[in-house]
């Protein structure tokens, strides 16, 4: 593989959120182009979540570094901006500028290579297993910092079962997601959306939210567990109050084993496929305890533990303390 980029550029453009985030633009001599966009920095202009520092790093730095060269690989590529910006959290030039142009790229070198994404990225990878499409997971009910301030956990999932096709499972989860605004409505209750989708609802508890799911999918004639499993994110850094957890579902704060036996409670009743960020980034043994016990039989995702930070990483491997892990560029 050859990769000569003739064209590169970046753009201030706003996310579903009317914050700002960067477009970059990657043009090969051969025509083949990119375009990506990642999460915004900060700066002082639109309430500090400008990027314009970073986009003015593509435009010239990185371009005049870039343009004209010919990369015999992705990863060449990844390895020059790494030493351009110099410092170990890619500080200087910013991560999203690095990161716009390292995607825009593989983009364009996958339609240089007359690739899908998908199989170039694993090509690159050297992953030789069958490639298939995941299971859609549902993010349907917002709560913590997603929500209005009414639930505790960040994310209520539904993930239909992978049985049957990809589309097939897409109706499912797109249905139940009406199915849930009817029952809030004749609940009385709050429909509006919130930060990422879900609806905000005015719940008394997280277990009022899980029934809400449980319900939706039961009134679509599936069975939960079976054909459509539940997942929480529950970031629990949000909760994590002076080296307990405060949640809604309990008169007083909980110590690590009592909080952990009452998510335990969760997954008997409502048989949770997907468990992210179940306690505090630095409750390590917490997080040992909760995956010896609940592992085997559902997915403890590290996301806020890890954040994709290699030493962090390297520790929640060497503990066992997750069993997953949420990749974020």
């Amino acid at each position: 593989m050859s990769a000569k980029l003739k064209t590169l550029y970046a753009r201030e453009i706003l996310n579903s959120r009317a914050i700002p985030t960067i477009e970059a633009v990657a043009i090969l001599e051969d025509g083949s182009t990119g375009v990506s966009s990642v999460p915004s920095g900060a700066s002082v202009r639109h309430l500090g979540k400008g990027v314009l520092t970073a986009i003015s790093h593509i435009n010239t730095e990185i371009a005049q570094k870039l343009i004209g060269v010919d990369y015999g690989s992705l990863a060449e590529i990844d390895e020059t901006l790494i030493k351009l910006d110099g410092t170990p959290n890619k500080s200087r030039l910013g991560a999203n500028a690095v990161i716009a142009v390292s995607m825009s790229m593989a983009k364009a070198i996958a339609i240089s290579t007359k690739m899908p994404l998908y199989r170039y990225v694993a090509a690159i990878a050297q992953n030789n297993q069958p490639l298939f499409i995941p299971a859609p997971l549902f993010n349907m009910i917002n709560g913590g910092k997603h929500g209005a301030g009414n639930l505790d956990f960040q994310e209520f999932h539904v993930i239909p079962n992978m049985r049957h096709s990809y589309s097939a499972a897409l109706e499912t989860g797109a249905t139940i997601y009406q199915t849930i605004k009817k029952i809030l409505i004749r609940r009385g209750a709050i429909h509006s959306v919130g930060d990422e989708g879900g609806f905000a609802p005015n719940l008394f508890t997280n277990l009022d939210a899980l029934e809400v799911l449980s319900e939706a999918i039961k009134e679509q004639n599936h069975q939960v567990g079976s054909d459509v499993e539940l997942g929480l994110d529950v970031a629990a850094n949000t909760i994590y109050k002076d080296g307990r957890y405060v949640i809604k579902d309990r008169s007083s704060p909980l110590e690590t084993m009592e909080f952990i036996d009452y998510l335990k409670d969760l997954n008997t009743q409502y048989h949770l496929r997907i468990l992210e960020d179940p306690l505090a980034e630095d409750d390590w043994k917490g997080w040992t305890t909760i995956t010896s016990t609940l592992g085997a039989t559902l997915t403890v995702v590290g996301d806020d533990l890890l954040v994709t930070n290699p030493e962090r990483v390297k520790k929640g491997i060497a503990e066992k303390a997750c069993n997953s892990i949420l990749i974020k560029p």
